[in-house]
């Protein structure tokens, strides 16, 4: 896919993304940092089968996903994957062509999502990155954007079959980076895939704290104490007006 959506991948994300979001409650923090237009590639943890979806939800760009061929095997896998613009990738011959497939999106100024730990967490630790992210960037200049994406592994948790909905998460969008080298080496490529993961490290703890803010019992203790402080300067506001008034009327 290129910058302009094909219509099968609108009619997927207006039905398919409109369910999810009745189902499910994604929390969307600094989407508005995406780049509107250019190549793009969005960069990611990834805890959880619902990451990519929510990620072409939180978006009107097309996003196209790499994902490994086998998750092609069954029939309205398949037909989805097609119709939303999933790039296939075979792990076994080094992922050329996908890869390959990946750059001519970014050629045409589309967007690629990519999760550069190349397989979800267990246990919701940020792993190192592979450096095909930094590749695909120092290749066609594409912004990266990193994500940190929080609680899906909670929605959907590797040990289950199916997800559990009603649950509240959260992906938190970071400034876009640049790969800016003058030459494009190892080194170079992991330096700036661990710019990446740092990134993404960082947003996650925002995120985090961000999180706890909004739970029930954080939010009533924040109230009553910003009620106790609003009578306390009341009060003594009122003590400080009454002691003028009763200076006034002793000078009289």
């Amino acid at each position: 896919m290129g910058s302009k959506a094909p219509l099968s991948y609108r009619t997927t994300k207006l039905t398919l993304g409109t369910f999810l979001r009745i189902m499910f409650r994604p929390r969307y923090l600094d989407r508005d940092k995406i780049p509107v237009d250019g190549p793009l590639i969005i960069a990611a943890n990834h805890l959880s089968h619902i990451d990519p979806a929510f990620i072409m939800t939180a978006t009107k760009r097309p996003v196209s996903y790499m994902s490994k061929k086998e998750h092609f095997d069954g029939a309205i896998r398949r037909l989805v994957f097609k119709q939303v613009g999933v790039i296939p990738v075979d792990r076994e011959s080094g992922a050329l062509e996908g890869m390959e497939n990946a750059v001519e999106v970014l050629n045409q100024g589309g967007a690629i999502g990519i999760f550069p730990e190349g397989t979800r967490s267990r246990d919701g630790v940020i792993g190192d990155g592979k450096t095909g992210v930094a590749r695909l960037a120092a290749v066609t200049g594409a912004a990266v954007v990193p994500v940190a994406i929080r609680q899906t592994d909670d929605v959907w948790p590797i040990t289950k079959k199916i997800p559990r909905p009603w649950r509240k998460f959260y992906y938190k969008f970071g400034d876009p980076m640049y790969f800016d080298k003058s030459e494009i080496n190892h080194e170079n490529l992991r330096e700036f895939t661990d710019q990446i993961m740092e990134q993404i490290s960082q947003l996650s703890e925002e995120c985090e704290e961000y999180w706890k803010s909004k739970k029930l019992t954080v939010r009533l203790k924040n109230f009553t104490e910003k009620t106790k402080t609003g009578f306390r300067n009341r009060l003594e506001s009122w003590r400080e007006n009454r002691k003028v008034r009763l200076m006034s009327r002793v000078k009289k």
